[in-house]
């Protein structure tokens, strides 16, 4: 494998593990708003700056993780062109999973725009609210399991094994 195999095939992971911390500190920083022991000690205007930050990137969001998979497609193009990879190698439920993710964010996007957009009283209110809570931990729960997959995926791809199996050999 050359360098710039390593450095294609590199990219994805690397931006990826980004992204998947960037949406944990998205989910986790509201999450510490709704916590009863966080709620009593922290200040109207600092609940207010979270909120607001959660907000800015979470529009941001959407992009980020469409990038993520647009570096996964190119490398795996490149793979499968360069390198030689026959097609069956480069479909994996990790890709799957990618995609997943993707229209979760997307969804979480546009709820979320449409609870900010609504009047202040009515923001906790909103059945947006809770629809945007569930699939805000139900992606947490779905991006472990992309960067566990994509961890052995990349494992496989980069020619290392966690696990040998063999034939056993034949006494006789």
């Amino acid at each position: 494998m050359s360098l710039i195999d390593a450095l294609v095939i590199l990219a994805h992971p690397l931006a990826g593990m980004a992204a998947a911390y960037f949406l944990y500190k998205q989910w986790s920083a509201i999450k510490s708003i709704r916590r009863k022991s966080n709620t009593s000690t922290m200040s109207a205007k600092q609940k207010d700056e979270i909120l607001n930050k959660h907000q800015s990137m979470g529009r941001k969001a959407p992009s980020i993780v469409a990038f993520v998979i647009t570096l996964a497609i190119v490398a795996e193009i490149y793979r499968g062109i360069v390198m030689d990879v026959p097609f069956s190698e480069l479909l994996s439920l990790h890709g799957w999973l990618g995609a997943l993710l993707l229209i979760a964010t997307i969804s979480m996007s546009k709820t979320g725009r449409s609870m900010s957009s609504s009047k202040s009283e009515d923001y906790h209110k909103t059945p947006q609210r809770n629809i945007h809570s569930k699939i805000g931990d139900a992606m947490m729960w779905l991006l472990a399991s992309i960067v566990f997959l994509g961890f052995l995926r990349l494992l496989k791809v980069l020619g290392l094994s966690l696990i040998h199996i063999s034939e056993p050999t034949r006494r006789y």
